[in-house]
């Protein structure tokens, strides 16, 4: 295989899976300062479902800490690509919520409490 590597015979950490999660878990260790941990995929790097979740990162999440998580990740992806010189593709466009009827405007009204609460940035929001 092209580009295939030896695997070193110690590591004090192995990641399997080089999806969003491997790599950010591999990622966090060697901030932390762990040198000798490997990540294996098996193919390509987010060849498997991470490729076609791309535009799902939502900023408001159903709990307080799940709401910080997202923050934290898009802060992260945000600065990742000055940080590293690797272009990432990230683009942080925010989102736009259409009510077509009651129900709806009552969900949409009820994110909009939540987002508020959790102190998501609410510029652009128009109620009616």
């Amino acid at each position: 295989m092209t580009g295939e590597m030896s695997l070193p015979k110690h590591a004090s950490v192995v990641v399997i899976g080089g999806g969003i999660m491997g790599c950010s878990t591999l990622y966090h260790l060697a901030k932390q300062g762990v040198q000798d941990a490997i990540l294996l995929e098996r193919n390509q790097l987010t060849s498997g479902t991470t490729w076609h979740s791309a535009a799902q990162v939502r900023a408001l999440r159903g709990t307080r800490n799940l709401t910080e998580l997202i923050r934290y990740s898009i802060s992260l992806y945000t600065e990742l690509e000055r940080e590293t010189g690797q272009a990432t593709g990230w683009i942080n466009q925010g989102s736009l919520s259409i009510a077509t009827n009651e129900d709806r405007l009552t969900h949409i009204k009820r994110q909009e409490a939540l987002a508020h609460l959790y102190g998501c940035d609410r510029s652009g929001v128009v109620a009616g």
